[in-house]
């Protein structure tokens, strides 16, 4: 062994640790660099800090993507714009300042564009417009500003895209698609790559049995245990689907918004068995009646949602037949006879709404409507009669367009 041996090793040793040292510190370093730009962003203009609001929002997402891979949870991004004359965000304003006593601590705002506003929040998809139409509500009636001054863009992480870019995009098209009417827009979800890639016929017979069986254990999960439909928070994702493929196939859809009428009345007299009783009842008859491409779920607490490729004529035919058959049916529980009571509201689409949103908002408004003013029959949305009808938040098409 040459005695230039040990020597060498000893050297070697000392450069890797001077290597991985020099690392070690850069990491530091970019770290801290890192966690100072995101701490300075939150009270400093972007330009004062040497950067463009892009890559503050960058960053912002960077940093919100890796903590929601970490955690497993999502994330949504609203870019919020204001029409408004003779106006520049700024986000040491008493405008911005007021924002972000609307939101929670360890939420985040970023200055968008002159006009706009970005706004991170860590929250389910489904939460999003709710949460968002809360937030501009407190934020125009603070500032004298007319809701229909402020237009909202909404993208959800991991639903919209697993990349900054892709979720900035989303949110931006969301924006252009906002209207009078529908000033908070968030752009239904389509369908997950990797939900693509395992329909393909590239996986061998072994993979393709075990994505099926993985689609066939994540399909129970949601389905709701009492009623064998859809849950009320896997609803939106299951029907924003079918609505996507409808409007890709130019087909026609109409959506069904069931309530069940005197549940409370009926629970409380009855107990909650009873009530239980009724809903697996109302499931039953609509699963045995409608086709099985037609997508049925749970809506509210005793409600139900049907979404189904069909006209308007022959959604007002089947709306009738529906009501009838609820009407007909009789439910035995703890060996009383009890009669269903059902009140329905019927859309369609393109003619009553041009996303899935918009023809659940008419559905529910006939549905609410009806129910004020005690009208226990079906009926097909008429805007002379339903249109000033304020819809209640949503609860199970969350995670669309409003």
């Amino acid at each position: 062994m040459s005695v230039f041996s040990p020597f060498l090793s000893g050297a070697i040793g000392i450069i890797v640790t001077i290597v991985v040292s020099f690392l070690l510190l850069t990491l530091i370093a970019s770290y801290y660099r890192f966690q100072t730009i995101i701490k300075l962003a939150e009270n400093t203009q972007p330009e004062e800090m040497g950067s463009s609001p892009l890559d503050i929002l960058h960053i912002q997402l960077v940093r919100y993507i890796a903590r929601s891979t970490r955690n497993n949870t999502a994330f949504s991004l609203a870019i919020i714009k204001f029409n408004l004359d003779d106006f520049s965000v700024r986000i040491e304003s008493p405008l911005v300042q007021h924002l972000k006593t609307c939101i929670r601590e360890n939420d985040t705002i970023c200055i968008y564009d002159d006009s706009s506003l970005a706004l991170l929040l860590e929250m389910e998809p489904e939460d999003s417009i709710t949460v968002f139409t809360r937030i501009i509500d407190q934020l125009a009636e603070h500032n004298a500003i007319q809701k229909e001054d402020l237009r909202v863009g909404i993208s959800s992480y991991p639903d919209h895209g697993m990349v900054g870019k892709i979720l900035i995009k989303v949110a931006l098209e969301g924006l252009e698609q906002t209207t009078i009417e529908h000033s908070i827009i968030q752009p239904e979800i389509e369908l997950l790559e990797f939900e693509k890639e395992n329909q393909t016929e590239e996986n061998g017979e072994e993979t393709l049995a075990l994505n099926q069986e993985k689609r066939k254990e994540q399909k129970q999960r949601m389905i709701d245990p009492l009623t064998g439909v859809l849950k009320p928070k896997a609803i939106s994702i299951y029907m924003q689907r079918m609505m996507g493929d409808i409007r890709y196939k130019k087909k026609r859809a109409a959506l069904f918004s069931i309530g069940i009428n005197e549940m409370k009345h009926l629970s409380e007299f009855h107990g909650e068995q009873t009530a239980d009783d009724i809903l697996v009842g109302v499931s039953e008859i609509l699963q045995n009646n409608l086709r099985i491409n037609d997508l049925i779920g749970r809506h509210e607490k005793y409600a139900f949602l049907v979404l189904m490729e069909t006209n308007t004529q022959f959604a007002a035919i089947i709306g009738k037949r529906i009501a009838m058959l609820l009407h007909q049916g009789q439910i035995i529980s703890s060996g009383k006879r009890i009669k269903i009571n059902t009140t329905l509201g019927i859309a369609t689409y393109p003619e009553h709404g041009k996303n899935l949103h918009q023809i659940y908002e008419s559905a529910q408004k006939v549905l609410d409507y009806n129910r004020a003013n005690d009208i226990r029959a079906h009926a097909l949305y008429n805007p002379e009669i339903h249109a000033r009808t304020v819809v209640k938040p949503m609860r199970s098409i969350k995670s669309v367009q409003a």
